[in-house]
């Protein structure tokens, strides 16, 4: 026999044992049954296989809650067309999630367009009904999935007893939609990439978020997030909560990058909360430093402003670079950025803590850039460090305006104001 020969039976071999092998480590869970979908999908995650695969059948695989604890290397594959569903009347607890992954490691769900999906009107109480929760796990991977009408938010990332956060989570390309309180939320988390994602239509309880980043203690953490490439639109509370009222001085400081990410038509009329597309609050006593920057986004096609935020100027600094803003104030009275006292009855520091880089803004309502709204009790004693550049096309108004407060306190108040007609000049 000639080596060529020789080496051809050997490639055929190592392929067959290859083929052999990759079968053996992968299993369907239809294997264990689809009369009771919830036992079969547990017993197959927890199972030797490495591979799941959430087979396709003509109906839902209908699952009560479920919750996998130390779960280490595993790829979840949903089969094109498969659909998970809440059973009804299955989760009875307010805290119930259709899958939650606690101390789990190394965690792939590749869902091929598929989608998990609850049954929203079912849950009267309660804000925590999630589709997906990831609480304290590492290396997770959620892609090509939506997650929809669940009784909390399409998917939440947190920490637990023993580990106060996860990190190194990818979400790709996830459809969120029509969530009771979000499609996202981060409690506690580092290293988390949300890319190519669409969060839309969330309504039941307040804040009712696109995307809500919001810690519940000072021990938390909100490292390393980026948002690249998203839609956030439609969503009856902001599009996007920067919420970090619970995080101290004292914190982890704090990194969030919103890069290309289109975010419009948030905050529906009938809310009656503070209304804006983006709100960043902060502790008004100690709060957390570091940095939030949105890049090259688009916000457009708002009843309301830009910003609303009661942060004072000591707290995380705000940075707006290359964005664009068209038609904001469709309610034709609020300001692209307002800034709040942070309390009315007790002084707490300076507002401020802006830059705006290169910030164009298509303005055709008689409203300021900026309003600034102290307390007639005194209490916001100055604004300060909110600079940059802003070019405002349309109808020229001023870039300041005051309420209960004097200018004359400003500190490092430097906005470059370019205003021009129309686009062509």
């Amino acid at each position: 026999m000639s080596l060529n020969v020789k080496f051809l039976v050997i490639c055929v071999i190592f392929n067959f044992i290859s083929t052999i092998k990759l079968h053996s480590q992968s299993i369907k869970v239809s294997t264990f049954g689809f009369q009771d979908p919830t036992t079969a999908l547990h017993r197959a995650l927890l199972s030797k296989k490495d591979t799941i695969i959430i087979d396709y059948q003509t109906k839902p695989w209908l699952i009560g809650p479920m919750i996998f604890k130390n779960i280490k290397n595993k790829v979840i594959i949903l089969e094109k067309g498969v659909e998970l569903k809440a059973k009804n009347g299955a989760f009875k607890n307010s805290n119930d999630a259709l899958l939650m992954f606690l101390y789990c490691q190394n965690i792939k769900i590749l869902g091929n367009g598929g989608q998990i999906s609850m049954n929203k009107e079912e849950y009267r109480e309660g804000e925590w009904r999630h589709g997906i929760s990831l609480r304290a796990s590492e290396n997770i991977v959620v892609k090509d999935l939506t997650v929809r009408d669940t009784g909390g938010d399409g998917i939440y990332i947190a920490g637990a007893k023993d580990k106060l956060y996860s990190e190194n989570i990818i979400i790709n390309n996830i459809k969120s939609l029509n969530n009771k309180r979000q499609g996202i939320t981060i409690i506690s988390a580092k290293g988390v990439l949300i890319e190519n994602s669409l969060f839309a239509e969330t309504k039941g309880i307040q804040p009712a978020a696109g995307i809500d980043i919001e810690p519940n203690n000072k021990h938390n953490i909100v490292s390393d997030i980026r948002i690249i490439n998203c839609v956030i639109r439609d969503n009856f509370g902001p599009g996007i909560v920067i919420g970090l009222r619970k995080l101290e001085k004292e914190s982890a400081k704090i990194s969030i990058l919103v890069e290309n990410c289109i975010i419009s038509s948030n905050h529906s009329l009938d809310n009656p909360k503070a209304g804006a597309e983006i709100i960043f609050g902060a502790n008004k006593e100690s709060p957390v430093t570091g940095i939030v920057i949105f890049r090259e986004c688009l916000i457009k096609n708002s009843n309301w402003g830009v910003v609303y935020s009661r942060k004072r100027s000591d707290a995380y600094t705000v940075l707006f670079d290359n964005c664009m803003v068209r038609s904001l104030s469709a309610n034709g009275k609020s300001p692209a950025i307002y800034l709040e006292v942070p309390d009315y009855y007790k002084e707490f520091g300076a507002l401020g803590g802006y830059h705006f880089n290169n910030f164009y803004i298509e303005n055709m309502q008689s409203v300021p850039f900026v309003i600034i709204r102290g307390s007639k009790l005194g209490t916001l004693k100055k604004i300060e460090n909110i600079t940059g550049n802003v070019t405002i096309l349309g109808i020229q108004n001023n870039l300041f305006e005051y309420i209960n407060y004097n200018s004359a306190a400003n500190v490092n108040i430097n906005l470059n104001a370019i205003y021009k007609v129309d686009l062509e000049q």
